[in-house]
């Protein structure tokens, strides 16, 4: 790939099996120059920052920056969707001139990210934002006009517009995380995580050290098919494979802490929680033993957590 090199990768969601998840834009010279400020501009930021490694439960202080190595950072998320981070960066940075969109591809294609690559000496960069490149850009309630001479005329060509920020940069084969909340929005497939509800809530009991009555993991598979980020959040703890740590004295020890009765789960023996609220309050006092705080955060940070 030649030298100070920029490319455009517009992005979506396929609605449909069969419809490809990226398109790619030509960029003029002066776009090239621009989005190259703007890409390096952020690759300077984030050099003196301290790296922490990545984790979706964490979030990282002004002068830290979340990372990961690229290989495998899809299975935090949905690694087999067309989307992913991993299928993304490949697709950006494969060699070759890429068929580009046109107008009407542009216009109707429903992108929701974008990605800016930029290589140059001893630098290979993606950036990528997860928000529609063409937000606001073509609503039917805007007449769109640019200033050519001295005359206001129509804009009949599809706008786009690049943020001078992203949620993540992946500098060689390293992934830094700079907005863990847009992130996880833009990778995770909510309904995937939410149909496979029933297999979440059996690796859930299997993994627990604390007995689970069978009640109880109905009513944890029901919460995780109506919400994915409780679903997300015991998938994570599954992930971590520290689960079988967690007894049922400590879980009941903290329910005074979770402002809930002593006997909410049962006075003895597997865990009891049939109820969609008292199902969701277990999932948080597990996450609760299972993490601490990293440091103290104080009252302006409430999701910063390392693995005990």
């Amino acid at each position: 790939m030649p030298q100070n090199h920029v490319n455009v990768l517009l992005a979506r969601r396929p609605s449909k099996v069969g419809v490809t998840a990226f398109g790619h834009v030509d960029v003029s010279k002066a776009g090239r120059t621009k989005l190259d400020e703007i890409v390096s501009k952020m690759h300077n930021a984030i050099k003196n920052l301290k790296e922490v490694p990545f984790h979706p439960d964490d979030e990282a202080a002004d002068d830290e920056v979340l990372t990961s190595k690229l290989k495998g950072f899809d299975s935090w998320f949905q690694e087999k969707a067309a989307w992913s981070l991993e299928r993304t960066v490949a697709e950006i940075r494969r060699t070759g001139l890429p068929e580009t969109l046109n107008q009407a591809e542009i216009r109707k294609g429903e992108w929701s990210f974008y990605g800016i690559h930029v290589v140059k000496a001893n630098m290979d960069v993606v950036a990528i934002r997860a928000k529609s490149p063409t937000w606001g850009l073509g609503s039917s309630g805007k007449f769109l006009t640019a200033l050519v001479g001295t005359e206001l005329k129509p804009v009949t060509e599809p706008l786009i517009a690049f943020d001078y920020t992203a949620d993540v940069l992946v500098v060689g084969q390293k992934v830094f995380v700079l907005k863990p909340r847009s992130t996880e929005r833009l990778l995770v497939d909510a309904e995937a995580i939410k149909g496979r509800a029933k297999e979440t809530a059996a690796s859930f009991k299997a993994a627990m050290g604390a007995g689970l009555s069978n009640q109880t993991i109905t009513a944890v598979q029901r919460v995780c098919s109506h919400n994915a980020n409780v679903a997300r959040r015991v998938e994570r703890l599954i992930r971590d494979e520290t689960l079988s740590k967690v007894t049922a004295a400590e879980v009941r020890h903290a329910l005074h802490d979770a402002r809930l009765p002593q006997t909410a789960f049962g006075k003895s023996g597997p865990l009891h929680a049939i109820t969609d609220a008292h199902a969701t309050a277990l999932i948080d006092i597990v996450a609760d033993l299972y993490y601490q705080p990293r440091f103290d955060v104080g009252p302006r940070r409430v999701a910063s957590y390392r693995k005990i």
